[in-house]
């Protein structure tokens, strides 16, 4: 007997913090990632979607770096 997991789904367009997911793509390494922008206009984020959904990538290194204290 197998456990089904439930899976993760991101749309297209949704927000996280201050990034908006552009598109979803899969890295042979890595497996499936989203390409996201920042809302400074930065737009070389990636993350999963766990990463995402947990909230642990919330903007570009810039903009996270600002707002640290």
């Amino acid at each position: 007997m197998s456990i089904a997991l439930p899976t993760l789904t991101i749309e297209h367009g949704e927000r996280f913090g201050k990034l908006t997911v552009l598109r979803k793509y899969t890295s042979k390494k890595r497996g499936p990632r989203y390409a996201c922008g920042c809302s400074c206009g930065c737009t070389k984020v990636t993350a999963t979607a766990n990463e995402l959904l947990k909230g642990r990538v919330k903007a570009c290194l810039r903009c996270a770096d600002s707002s640290s204290p």
